[in-house]
């Protein structure tokens, strides 16, 4: 029987590591850094540290992972650099409450009608609960609050990270997930050059190890510390409540744009937060 301390550190560094690497996805914007650089180095810097944490793993690479892996680089790139595209126009604190939980209600909804998977009475409540908050995140005054572009880009942003989960889902049915690991974050880092490549054109080797770069290290290497405790937490708890834990990831991501960037941190903002982490909440226990 696991305990408390078993799971629950690694659970609370996941959360925390999560929060505090969306936040800086705000750097690009707030800094006037290249985008396309921070997302390659990022990339590249979890392929490397995959190499070395996990590479007991490495003889278990197979070629069938390709498939999945490749489509995995490419959406998770995308959803990178919209999230950072968005971030020059909103703040973390809408951007990532209103995308994150959407993805959930929309996954859930694409397991009732393609799996018939049952929806409880908890997940419904969750999701009027994330429909309430994400409304009142883009609307003010019947109006909403943000260019329609900005909107076309969340739903992008949001559609990716569904398809994004769902390879996620069968990798980790299908292969072993340490080797799997290093295959897709080495794809995604490859995509992610050949756009910085047709973004620059002529000046890519220029942007390349320009502004943006630095900051993509320390972004890849907090997220792969928040992943690979997330994975620990996960074989040695339950996991409802450490997905429950995970939910609260937005209060780490509010908080640390705040005192990076300055972000407004309303009372408002922080109730309608604390709503769409509740209704993923129940989505997820329901």
């Amino acid at each position: 029987m696991p305990t408390l301390l078993d799971w629950f550190p690694y659970s609370l560094i996941a959360t925390l590591s999560f929060g505090v690497a969306m936040a800086m996805y705000k750097f690009p914007a707030a800094k006037q850094l290249d985008r396309y650089a921070a997302t390659f180095w990022s990339l590249a810097a979890s392929t490397c540290i995959a190499l070395v944490v996990f590479s007991s793993a490495i003889p278990r690479i197979a070629w069938n992972m390709n498939g999945i892996a490749a489509l995995w680089g490419i959406s998770f790139t995308g959803i990178m650099l919209l999230q950072m595209y968005a971030l020059h126009h909103m703040e973390t604190n809408v951007l990532f409450p209103t995308t994150t939980t959407s993805s959930l209600v929309l996954t859930v909804l694409i397991g009732l009608l393609a799996f018939q998977d049952p929806i409880t009475m908890l997940q419904s409540g969750g999701i009027i609960i994330v429909v309430i908050a994400v409304a009142a995140f883009l609307f003010r005054g019947g109006r909403l609050a943000y260019a329609p572009h900005i909107l076309v880009v969340g739903i992008g942003i949001i559609a990716l990270s569904v398809f994004n989960k769902l390879l996620q889902k069968i990798a980790a049915d299908r292969y072993d997930v340490r080797a799997y690991q290093i295959v897709q974050y080495a794809y995604a880092a490859g995509v992610a050059l050949l756009v910085l490549i047709m973004a620059h054109r002529t000046r890519w080797h220029t942007a390349l190890f320009g502004r943006g770069a630095g900051i993509g290290v320390l972004i890849g290497a907090v997220s792969f510390a928040g992943g690979a405790a997330f994975f620990t937490a996960l074989t040695r708890g339950p996991f409802t409540l450490i997905t429950t834990i995970h939910s609260l990831y937005t209060f780490a991501t509010a908080i640390t744009a705040w005192l990076l960037f300055r972000e407004r941190l309303t009372k408002r903002r922080l109730v309608l937060i604390a709503l769409a982490a509740l209704g993923a909440i129940l989505i997820r226990i329901g």
